[in-house]
């Protein structure tokens, strides 16, 4: 799992989930477009929809590794102000673009 910054974006490895700074520390993270976040924030959010991807079907699983998962979740989701369902869904729901062109678009 890794978070990267090329140039005002910031991309998961493991997830299709980006932040693009908007503003001088102010990002708009794609699962929460609604709402801009600082930049520790926004490396939370995509650290979240990391391990959300890693777990995927897996986090709905009753055991106790999936436990300890949704504990370091609720740390990051706390992080941005939700809860870790509500962050884990809206991380499962959300489609945004991958591709330099389709990131051109929305960026503007």
């Amino acid at each position: 799992m890794a978070v990267q910054r090329e140039g005002r974006w910031l991309t998961a490895s493991l997830s299709d989930h980006v932040a693009y700074e908007v503003g001088e520390g102010q990002f708009r993270l794609s699962f929460m477009p609604e709402c801009l976040v600082t930049g520790v924030q926004a490396v939370a959010g995509l650290v979240l929809s990391e391990i959300a991807a890693q777990w995927d079907q897996l986090l709905w699983e009753a055991t106790p590794n999936t436990a300890i998962v949704w504990k370091l979740m609720a740390g990051q989701a706390k992080t941005l102000g939700l809860d870790a369902l509500d962050a884990v869904i809206r991380c499962e729901q959300s489609e945004w673009p991958i591709t330099s062109a389709e990131r051109a678009v929305w960026s503007r």
